[in-house]
């Protein structure tokens, strides 16, 4: 049974584990509250009883029950917060990655390895990055901005906008706001600055969970997949195994 579905109201593992590396990111700056203590539990328990996942979760998240216990260790990794972040995000980074391969390939799929969804990453080099990213991002950045004016548009027939539209809009926002932030990282020069902090893998998972919500829209989910494809020549991480599964949905 998948982790999200025992005892959380999560539709899947990704979209659990994203709220479980949430409440570790607020951690770190030291909340500790009764509910946010109950969640980490929760999800803590949770991610521990699916065998899955058991090579890539963060030794800290193993070894403490609660945020109380937590907290020293999470101390430790700097006495600024923003550092404790940068980490957290980074140990936390293979649990993510293995939800995503699950949902994508299945968990059969994810251990007999079909596909490793790294196994290409476009512009890896300082400078291929940055020239990718100067180049490609903004073109990204506007298919983003109409494929929200698209799916915001009225239906036809005056009905509501379905679940999977609103989650897509929301989802695509998201990608739009990170995507900003790097550009701006690019002309600033921080660029690999912005890659350690983890938003290039932030950013990709936004536009991957947009393209699964918009899988019955044919036009917008090819044009989701055109993002998809930029995201993955300027070097994000974790896209190359996903674009190819939708790349065979599309001929389907």
């Amino acid at each position: 049974m998948p982790l999200a579905l025992q005892d959380t109201e999560f539709s899947n593992d990704l979209d659990a584990l994203l709220r479980f590396q949430d409440i570790l990111l607020q951690a770190v700056e030291g909340a500790r509250g009764a509910d946010l203590d109950s969640e980490y539990k929760i999800m803590r328990g949770l991610l521990l009883a699916d065998d899955s996942y058991n090579d890539s979760i963060p030794t800290f998240v193993k070894r403490y029950r609660d945020l109380g216990s937590l907290w020293p260790a999470l101390k430790s990794f700097s006495p600024q917060w923003e550092p404790r972040r940068i980490e957290v995000r980074n140990q936390f980074e293979g649990v993510l990655a293995a939800a995503e391969r699950m949902e994508l390939f299945g968990k059969s799929g994810y251990n007999s390895g079909e596909y490793d969804s790294t196994a290409w990453n476009g512009a890896t080099k300082g400078a291929d990055r940055v020239k990718a990213i100067k180049s490609l991002l903004p073109i990204a950045r506007n298919a983003v901005e109409h494929l929200i004016s698209v799916l915001e548009e009225p239906s036809h027939n005056g009905g509501p906008q379905l679940d999977e539209t609103s989650a897509a809009i929301d989802c695509l926002r998201q990608l739009h706001k990170a995507l900003g932030e790097m550009l701006k990282a690019a002309d600033e020069g921080k660029l690999s600055e912005a890659f350690n902090d983890g938003l290039p893998a932030e950013a990709a998972r936004y536009a991957k969970r947009a393209a699964k919500a918009l899988r019955d829209d044919p036009m917008s989910y090819a044009a989701s997949a055109m993002v998809l494809a930029i995201l993955t020549a300027c070097g994000f991480p974790d896209i190359g195994g996903y674009l190819a599964g939708v790349a065979i949905s599309m001929k389907k």
